[in-house]
């Protein structure tokens, strides 16, 4: 139900852009909102669940969630949308980490990897099926329908819950909020997401962007030494002593990087500039969810036997293939049978990812701290969603005003009659138009049509001047730019899925060598560390620590 939320709302972005006639970098805030609040409050969901209990939080999220789904579809402009939105994603913080939490105290260590792979299989499902799933409500209702429809799930989940899931805690855990680290992670993390959304309108290179990047780097210095310092953290640093749980959470955040950049960006290509519906976009990414649905539930086995390391790495690199794939088969007038294999072939290696990564993360941390260790991933998927929604933004855009911008202005080389002052007015119009695309599809200009002021001008222009207008405007220039720019991006995300399926070598096996047990290999040290499931510690585990290991064999 989150995760769905979280990609249902891609395939309302035409919708959405058109229905209150906003922009592009409004539409990623709709996005972004929701991620950036999840992400930021995950860890600390994940103490108050060892706290106060997991399933306690759990309800209380879906009902926050739930209500914040109703307001959403009756919000009367894209700002009071995005306002909900971010609420919706408070909700959603609640429930993440308690769900990872619950599967790691009620299932032994020998059956988690199938259960981690069926959580990973309907994670997948999830996102995959979430445009398809909102297309269907939008061409049935429209988009509001989209998060109402969550209040009648989240009334039946919340009885469900109430009856069937066992409550847990942490006994050990002291009764303290990390509060400032919660604040200091909370303004970097906004102030990165704000300046790489706004980067475009701004200016890359304006005071305030800049500025932005800088307080992004201060408030996380600020963050580790505020964690340093703190009795009971809010993000339990000694957990990436583990070189397993470091590289595993860095592989979740570029695979989501990667994943979400690219899921943001296809239902605009397939609704803005093939014209599709909002069905017929939707159900041209399934592809991706029926492989998804088989390839994660085997991972997750696999991982059981033959470790995490070389499912995860393998994976991104078929990931970027199906990526790669599908960039080549991108045009104006390709149609869609190309794209169906790129998508299965996208969708098995990202099903192939996710258990294993999850089941190495949640091996390498101690059973107690399994609420912290799940808020940490949790948080790093998220966090890449975030980015990779935000940096692909940003490479679309810059790249499709740069392309289209240089397009136009060699368009006036043969029109050396129309004053400079002019010809820069005419550039503006037309590299507006894919940033503004909200007010260009309300009036029809998504398929070739001129705004309205440049409408204006072909009516007072001269014939010649009026012919060339018509072809600075039209359908292949305008959208024949905006396909060279989602290439470039696509291009961005295959290069950051290689440099993690190469971050992912460095994953150690949870699976026990011959002749270990499983009893053996978790045993934690003095300090809560937690040995990797080959029966090392991380080189800066207390020495004793892993005498203890040595004595137990």
């Amino acid at each position: 139900m989150l995760l769905l939320d979280g990609t249902i709302v891609n395939i309302a972005i035409p919708s959405i852009l058109e229905d209150f006639r906003t922009g592009f970098s409004e539409v990623e805030w709709v996005m972004n909102a929701y991620l950036l609040v999840f992400a930021v409050l995950l860890i600390t969901s994940g103490r108050l669940g060892d706290l106060y209990g997991r399933k306690r939080l759990f309800m209380s999220g879906l009902l926050v969630f739930s209500l914040a789904s109703l307001a959403c579809g009756l919000s009367p402009d894209v700002r009071w949308l995005i306002g909900f939105r971010a609420l919706q994603g408070f909700g959603g913080s609640m429930m993440m980490p308690a769900t990872l939490s619950i599967i790691a105290a009620v299932f032994p260590p020998q059956e988690r990897g199938m259960a981690m792979g069926i959580w990973g299989g309907v994670t997948g499902i999830a996102v995959a099926v979430g445009p398809t799933l909102g297309g269907l409500i939008i061409e049935i209702a429209s988009w509001p329908y989209i998060f109402l429809v969550n209040v009648p799930v989240g009334m039946l989940v919340l009885v469900f819950a109430w009856k069937v899931i066992p409550e847990s805690k942490d006994p050990s855990s002291v009764r303290q909020i990390d509060y400032l680290g919660v604040v200091a992670i909370s303004a970097s993390l906004f102030a990165l997401t704000f300046a790489l959304i706004e980067g475009q309108n701004y200016g890359w290179t304006s005071t305030v962007i800049l500025g932005l990047f800088a307080a992004a780097a201060v408030g996380l210095g600020i963050f580790v030494l505020v964690e340093r310092r703190q009795t009971e953290p809010l993000m339990q640093l000694s957990l990436f002593r583990s070189r397993t749980f470091t590289t595993a959470n860095i592989s979740g955040l570029i695979l989501t990087f990667g994943m979400m950049g690219v899921f943001f960006l296809l239902p605009i290509f397939f609704q803005a500039i093939l014209g599709y519906s909002a069905i017929k976009a939707g159900l041209l990414m399934t592809p991706l969810a029926g492989v998804v649905v088989f390839a994660a539930p085997a991972s997750g086995w696999l991982s059981d036997r033959i470790g995490s390391r070389w499912l995860i790495s393998g994976g991104m690199l078929i990931a970027a293939l199906g990526f790669f794939l599908t960039r080549q088969a991108m045009s104006l007038d390709g149609g869609w049978g190309p794209l169906v294999i790129p998508f299965m072939i996208s969708g098995f290696g990202i099903g192939i990812v996710m258990a294993p990564m999850t089941s190495a993360v949640m091996a390498s941390a101690p059973v107690e701290k399994a609420g912290s260790a799940s808020g940490v991933l949790s948080t790093m998927r998220q966090l890449g969603s975030v980015l990779g929604i935000a940096v692909m933004g940003a490479v679309l855009q810059n790249r499709a005003v740069a392309y289209l911008g240089s397009a136009v202005s060699e368009k006036f080389d043969a029109a050396p009659f129309i004053p400079a002052a002019v010809k820069q007015q005419i550039v503006d119009a037309a590299t507006s138009a894919v940033t503004n695309m909200g007010e260009m599809r309300a009036g029809g200009g998504s398929m070739g049509q001129p705004p309205a002021a440049v409408k204006d001008m072909l009516a007072q222009a001269p014939p010649q001047a009026a012919a060339l207008l018509q072809e600075i405007f039209s359908r292949d220039l305008i959208m024949g730019e905006f396909v060279q720019a989602m290439k470039t991006t696509f291009f961005a995300s295959m290069i950051v899925l290689v440099a993690g399926s190469l971050v992912a070598l460095l994953i150690r096996s949870h699976v026990p060598k011959a002749g270990a047990t499983v009893e053996t290999a978790a045993v934690d040290d003095a300090t809560g560390h937690r040995a990797d499931l080959d029966g090392t510690f991380p080189a800066s585990a207390p020495r004793d620590g892993r005498e203890a290991v040595e004595r137990a064999g």
